[in-house]
């Protein structure tokens, strides 16, 4: 069985790209990014890509992609979490509707990755598993990172050889 990819093909990157910028602006799925990028099986496809397990590159990818969108705009969460409350505490001092302020600002979020629009079915609770069960929870979630990482750090090594 062959090794993980260590390049990304340019469908790949299409993807990435779609993923972060949407079109003209506009979010979109998974799903539709993986049948603008050209994937036949679209509906699984998108899934699969952001899959740090089966694609880390792509998804270190998607992820230097944000970065980016995040240090050309100078969106930080902290920044990010200070301008939400500077627009709450003006709403309640002016008593002024400024949803669309609250809209642009929470847009400005979402593009910098930090919303996620995902549902997620849980069955028990984190206070249900016992010692063992929570250190194998965080052991899965550090590998599941680590891939990530790893696929970075092959991405810079790759951007800095080609300059």
């Amino acid at each position: 069985m062959p090794g993980p990819a260590k390049q990304l093909t340019p469908k790949q990157m299409k993807f990435a790209q779609l993923i972060v910028y949407g079109v003209e602006g506009s979010p979109i799925t998974k799903t539709e990014a993986a049948r603008l990028a050209g994937y036949t099986d679209s509906l699984h496809e998108g899934t699969r890509l952001t899959n740090p397990n089966k694609n880390p590159l792509v998804c270190a990818f998607i992820s230097n992609l944000r970065d980016e969108v995040r240090e050309k705009y100078g969106i930080s969460f902290e920044g990010h979490l200070e301008e939400l409350g500077n627009i709450r505490d003006r709403g309640k001092k002016d008593n002024r509707n400024l949803a669309a302020a609250a809209t642009t600002e929470i847009a400005r979020g979402k593009v910098a990755g930090y919303y996620i629009d995902q549902k997620i079915i849980r069955h028990g609770k984190i206070d249900d598993l016992n010692l063992d069960q929570l250190y194998e929870k965080m052991k899965t979630i550090k590998q599941k990172n680590e891939k990530v990482l790893e696929a970075k750090k092959l991405l810079i090594s790759d951007e800095k050889s080609e300059s």
